[in-house]
């Protein structure tokens, strides 16, 4: 049963079925350092834990030419709810191999308060690629790429988000953004996927642009200035690839939460 009562500003406040307190404006806390945002009128929403036989109309999957890499696809057998990308085993790169889940281009971080959490695990960690963030893409494409030393190579005007790729030097996530073709500058963190290991990973965007990264609930590297363009049209995207190596690998997504503050009378559009 859930209580409700008004904070001293007015804001709406309740314990849910857990006696965790909650705002009409906010975020529940969770296991997995989960954190997803209360149903709310302020706020526009979108949760995905990947239950029944189809993906959700939202989705778009996308798949390399390689005959290999299959249509993301509910998992039979998930428990909760699992949707599986399966890679090409090609082994010439992302073009033949890279699996990709996207949708419309509905958010913006101008909005406020823009977020991306998933929660995922790999099967492989070796000879791969895997991004996690916004894109500006709804075709099939990488949005981050690459990088040189702290120079990172796009095919996005603007995106952001956790980039993993073993051709780089460290083998561990790393940190992007481009805003309008300007790239941010990279940022490594400590933390390297285990295979075959759940994780959570969130983005957290404000109106100016700045974003910061957490991976189970604990903030990785430092808040990442332009690291986007506030007023520009992105979609939520997850993507995984063998890169140089002959086998297939796969993706497991138990949810996919995205949100950001939605726009009441008198905002700007």
């Amino acid at each position: 049963m859930s209580h409700i009562q008004s904070s001293l500003d007015g804001r709406k406040l309740g314990l849910d079925n857990e006696d965790k307190l909650i705002s009409i404006k906010g975020f529940r806390s969770g296991p997995h350092g989960k954190q997803v945002d209360a149903p709310s009128p302020n706020r526009v929403v979108f949760f995905d834990d990947f239950l029944g036989d189809i993906i959700a109309d939202q989705w778009s999957a996308l798949e390399g030419t390689d005959g290999a890499t299959s249509d993301a696809a509910i998992l039979v057998g998930g428990i909760g709810g699992v949707l599986r990308l399966t890679t090409g085993d090609a082994g010439t790169g992302i073009a033949a191999d890279m699996e990709q889940i996207t949708q419309a281009l509905q958010w913006q971080a101008s909005n406020g308060d823009l977020v991306i959490q998933a929660r995922l695990k790999m099967s492989a960690i070796t000879t791969c690629y895997a991004f996690i963030g916004f894109t500006d893409l709804v075709t099939f494409e990488a949005p981050v790429i690459g990088a040189t030393g702290t120079t990172i190579t796009t095919n996005a005007t603007d995106a952001v988000g956790f980039l993993f790729d073993t051709t780089l030097t460290a083998v561990k996530w790393h940190l992007v953004g481009v805003a309008n073709n300007v790239d941010a500058t990279l940022q490594e963190t400590t933390v390297a996927p285990v295979g075959d290991d759940y994780a959570t990973y969130r983005v957290r965007v404000t109106s100016a642009g700045v974003a910061t990264f957490f991976i189970n609930g604990v903030q990785v590297g430092t808040p990442m200035s332009g690291a986007v363009t506030p007023a520009v049209d992105l979609t939520p995207t997850i993507a995984v690839s063998k890169l140089s190596v002959a086998a297939s690998m796969t993706m497991d997504i138990d949810y996919v939460h995205v949100a950001m503050d939605r726009l009441v009378d008198g905002d700007a559009v």
